[in-house]
């Protein structure tokens, strides 16, 4: 569980919010302490600097602004408005959150900012005048949101949630509850409570990296309709028309997951000839054997072959969502393997796009997709044949020598910075302190002329791995450097990566003498005896950890012999 402070503000009263919320974090393994600005006095908490927010210093600042108190006098009166006075409205309203939103980051500048946008209820006075007349809203919210999108994409610190989305989702009629708005200026039912409640846990959720890495999927009646042992390939539900047309419309939800970086694994009882003859040749099939990171097709017990799958892979089970028609694989699922999310599945393959996409929603919420998101899917398979390799080699330095590795090394800067925060939340086993960053973290200790972030980039025979390794260091003398940060992926643990890009960054840096920090979690025993390995000498215990110390001049690093080291200077930093 995660402590994380959290600042709530509103235009309206937002307390009924805070403890569907707290349940909903909770549920997600984030323990939340909230402060709660007064009603309607988010201006004045975020521009007076000794306020109770700035007191709080919350990791996350949610500011909900309702359109009711947004863009009031235009709701009571929208025929005193000209299109140009409208306009003027939504850019004068935008202007100022993005005036808050620019001193949060200033001031704060570690927390996230989470922003809302907004829309109206569409049952109104202008009912058949919005889109025939000069007298339309929608535009005013239209452009409105806009401004916010352009906002959190200069500003990484803020995050826009689309509450209008999710407003209509729901339906206003139930979004809305009048009494409750009259009473105590709380627009939302308790549905709308409980939707806000999870949609912003969600976006925490996915800005602190505590989303599912992988779909497992079952095949007959779940990626398909139909038995393949019994019905043959000519004869599954799969196709443009009908049923069939269903199961096209979610395989093509989970390419999508699949190009978002959402890892897909098959988990089925079933011939491999078979199975693999309907994923190879049936031209209704929209994923394809180089889709799926991962396949177990047998007959043996699911539970098993989820665990051989988590280790093949090298992620927890805990990253994994398994979806399955029948209802008693499921119920296995949950009582063999608790920590795998195992959501019940709907009776009609009609469903199963939507059920996809609400899934998709709460469990792979994506911020930002980096290059290396994009060919997650595609590097594990490269892993495989990495595997092979290894297999067929005559000894250890026979295989590195004939992967052909070349490491580009550099430090951080905005193309960057996304990657590296991203490796921080995310990255367990191979990561010395489990320090968790995030875009604006990783910029300012950037800045800092006494500390430097270094980023490692991996490709081989098989194919670029991208940016895989990060390095923060802090100077602790002209000559020596403390390891704050230090971590690989788990797809590139095993190939001495390490050394190569500790001796690099050594040798740019100067440095003489070297401090590393290990910080002992449940996940990261592979790293246990990393620094005596590297021939550092233990320091001292501290509280949460150790400290241990790397005199170069006696003990220099040295960079493997089957690396191709390239080094890119230019940077956020110089050292």
């Amino acid at each position: 569980m995660t402590d994380m402070r959290i600042a709530l503000l509103s235009s309206c009263t937002i307390e009924l919010l805070q403890k569907p919320f707290a349940a909903a974090l909770e549920a997600r393994g984030i323990h939340p302490s909230f402060v709660i600005g007064g009603f309607g006095q988010f201006r004045q908490e975020v521009l007076n600097a000794s306020s109770a927010l700035y007191v709080h210093d919350p990791a996350v600042i949610l500011l909900y602004l309702d359109a009711s108190d947004l863009f009031r006098e235009l709701l009571e009166n929208p025929f005193a408005f000209s299109a140009e006075a409208r306009h003027e409205l939504a850019l004068r309203c935008a202007d100022d959150v993005v005036a808050l939103a620019e001193t949060l980051a200033e001031q704060l500048p570690q927390a996230t900012l989470l922003l809302n946008t907004t829309a109206i209820d569409p049952r109104n006075t202008l009912v058949g005048l919005e889109y025939n007349s000069e007298y339309g809203i929608q535009d005013v919210m239209n452009a409105y949101n806009a401004e916010l999108s352009a906002l959190a994409r200069r500003i990484k610190t803020t995050v826009i949630v689309d509450v209008a989305s999710l407003a209509a989702e729901i339906g206003f009629e139930r979004w809305h509850d009048s009494r409750m708005w009259y009473l105590a200026r709380s627009p939302w039912s308790r549905q709308a409570l409980q939707a806000l409640a999870d949609r912003y846990a969600t976006t925490i959720s996915a800005r602190f990296g505590r989303n599912r890495k992988c779909v497992v999927l079952d095949l007959d009646n779940t990626l398909w309709g139909g038995v393949v042992g019994e019905d043959g390939l000519e004869g599954l539900r799969l196709g443009e028309d009908g049923i069939g047309r269903a199961y096209v419309e979610f395989q093509l939800e989970l390419l999508n997951l699949h190009r978002k970086g959402v890892l897909l694994a098959i988990c089925s009882k079933n011939n491999p000839e078979d199975a693999l003859g309907v994923i190879r040749r049936h031209p209704a099939m929209r994923l394809r054997e180089e889709h799926f990171a991962a396949l177990r097709i047998n007959w043996e017990d699911k539970g098993a072959n989820l665990r051989e799958l988590a280790e093949e892979l090298n992620i927890g089970l805990d990253s994994f969502v398994f979806l399955d028609d029948n209802p008693a694989e499921r119920s296995w699922i949950r009582q063999s393997a608790p920590e795998v999310l195992v959501p019940d599945w709907p009776a009609d393959p009609a469903e199963y796009k939507i059920a996809l996409l609400e899934l998709s929603s709460n469990h792979f919420c994506k911020l930002a997709i980096t290059a290396e998101d994009r060919q997650r899917g595609h590097a594990h398979l490269a892993q495989a044949e990495r595997r092979k390799l290894a297999t067929a080699s005559a000894s250890l330095d026979d295989f590195y020598r004939t992967l052909q590795m070349r490491a580009r090394i550099g430090l951080a800067d905005s193309f960057t910075i996304p990657r590296i925060a991203q490796l921080t939340q995310k990255t367990n086993q191979f990561n010395l302190t489990t320090r968790r960053y995030t875009e604006a973290e990783i910029a300012a200790i950037g800045r800092d002329t006494d500390c430097v972030i270094w980023w490692l980039e991996l490709s081989d025979r098989f194919g670029p791995s991208g940016i895989v390794g990060v390095l923060i260091l802090k100077r602790q003398s002209p000559d020596t450097w403390l390891i704050d940060t230090f971590l690989l992926s788990c797809r590139v643990m095993g190939r001495t990566a390490e050394n190569a890009f500790l001796a690099a960054v050594a040798r740019e840096l100067g440095a003489a003498r070297l401090i590393g920090e290990f910080r002992p979690t449940a996940k990261n025993v592979p790293v246990r005896d990393l620094y005596s390995r590297l021939g550092f000498q233990l320091l001292h215990r501290v509280q949460d950890g150790e400290l241990w110390e790397l005199n170069l001049a006696n003990a220099p690093l040295e960079t493997p012999a089957w690396f191709e080291i390239d080094i890119v200077r230019s940077g956020i930093a110089a050292g």
